[in-house]
């Protein structure tokens, strides 16, 4: 079938999704100074994945004709941190001990993310997001998690922060324990990781969630946050 409009970039192997999930993955970059995509180089895996900003509208038309279908869309937020925000409630630091915890919030509260069928296996996603959050408290990936608790001590979830530069953090996981949703625990993770950033002299707080997770969208509004941008993740 001739495409219309040919697509170029990179297909880069994705080792560790690979191993993890079982199913032979990559990650196509478009990049117009690259070769063209062809459905033969496609079908090396079981699973591309394509990253592409929502206004890129001839590249997504352009991945839709070679097979690609939406996984998910996803909206990136800023939130400033000031030197005030060190007067914020502080989060406490999550210890090794503490993974099993970490553990079942986060494949409680991620079961549903882009790793879903018909993709993938229906305990994909609550898998991975475990393994993330364990990561985060051994600091091998993100590189600390917190957690928040009322004032009676009871862990409402916890956050994970990795350090992009001097200047930068990004949230990785931002999860509430199921029992505790919808009374503020999302309000008081932000607030605890807004303590660390101004705490490290970090001015800038980086977080993205999906575009259909109003909650989420409203409570990064809330804490500060703009837009930046946002995106459409493709499978095919």
């Amino acid at each position: 079938m001739a495409i219309n409009n040919p697509l170029h970039g990179n297909i880069e192997p994705l080792g560790w999704e690979s191993h993890f999930f079982q199913l032979n993955s990559a990650r196509l970059t478009p990049d117009a100074s690259a070769g063209e995509i062809t459905p033969q180089k496609l079908e090396q895996y079981a699973l591309v994945q394509a990253k592409v900003e929502a206004d890129q509208t001839h590249t997504l038309d352009a991945l839709s004709a070679l097979g690609f279908r939406l996984a998910e869309g996803e909206t990136d937020f800023c939130v400033t941190v000031t030197p005030q925000d060190m007067a914020l409630p502080a989060g406490r630091l999550a210890l090794p001990q503490d993974i099993a915890d970490v553990a079942i919030i986060a494949s409680q509260t991620f079961r549903f993310s882009r790793f879903r069928a018909p993709w993938y296996q229906p305990d994909d996603s609550a898998r991975f997001y475990a393994m993330w959050a364990e990561k985060a408290v051994l600091g091998t990936f993100d590189h600390l998690c917190l957690w928040a608790d009322d004032a009676q001590g009871n862990r409402l979830g916890f956050v994970t922060l990795r350090r992009l530069s001097e200047d930068e953090v990004r949230i990785g996981l931002l999860a509430v324990r199921p029992e505790f949703q919808g009374q503020g625990a999302g309000k008081k993770l932000m607030a605890a990781a807004k303590n660390w950033c101004a705490g490290q002299g970090v001015s800038r707080l980086y977080v993205a969630t999906q575009t259909g997770n109003i909650a989420a969208l409203n409570l990064y509004l809330a804490s500060g946050g703009k837009v930046m941008r946002s995106a459409y993740w493709l499978y095919r």
